[in-house]
């Protein structure tokens, strides 16, 4: 909070998952284990991951320049981790409005057709769900609902929200 406190909001605010089916961790584990029986071949990933990412983020600015930055690591209970990063922008590398949101913020499903490798990827790891009066029992469904308020309706162009945070189109 002092960080915020000192220069103003966060700009990017970053979660990177560890992905327990990387090829780089499943190559490693000997035949017949998994990736919770190893969990110092998941941090060693893990770390070299975030270490490459970090880099990208702070010293080849792929989001512009930093002025501040944070990030801490957590493990999920099934022994995963991963990284919370808080980025704030130099003041020329702002994102100022719905567009400079859409330049670098794609909130869409990929095309099946025009990149499969990618919609699987993000069919199989970036959904949530299921859930809904269908699914009663799903942890996030709470009095009826999903408490993080999906499903949302689709959104033809980003609009700012009166809490802050953006409505991305997809």
């Amino acid at each position: 909070m002092a960080i915020c406190r000192h220069y103003n909001r966060s700009d990017f605010f970053v979660t990177f998952t560890c992905n327990p089916k990387w090829d780089e961790i499943t190559s490693e584990i000997p035949a017949g284990s998994n990736a919770s029986n190893h969990p110092e071949i998941v941090s060693r990933v893990f770390s070299l991951k975030l270490k490459a990412l970090i880099d990208d983020l702070l010293n080849k600015h792929v989001l512009g320049k930093t002025v501040a930055d944070v990030y801490v690591i957590e493990f999920q209970k099934r022994g995963l981790p991963h990284a919370h990063i808080l980025l704030i922008m130099n003041h020329d590398d702002k994102i100022r409005d719905v567009e400079g949101i859409d330049d670098t913020i794609c909130a869409e499903i990929p095309d099946r057709n025009i990149d499969p490798i990618l919609y699987d990827i993000v069919s199989r790891n970036m959904m949530h769900g299921p859930c809904g009066p269908a699914y009663p029992n799903s942890p996030c469904m709470m009095d009826g609902k999903c408490s993080k308020r999906y499903p949302r309706q689709f959104c033809d162009e980003t609009m700012a929200n009166e809490d802050g945070y953006p409505v991305y189109r997809r």
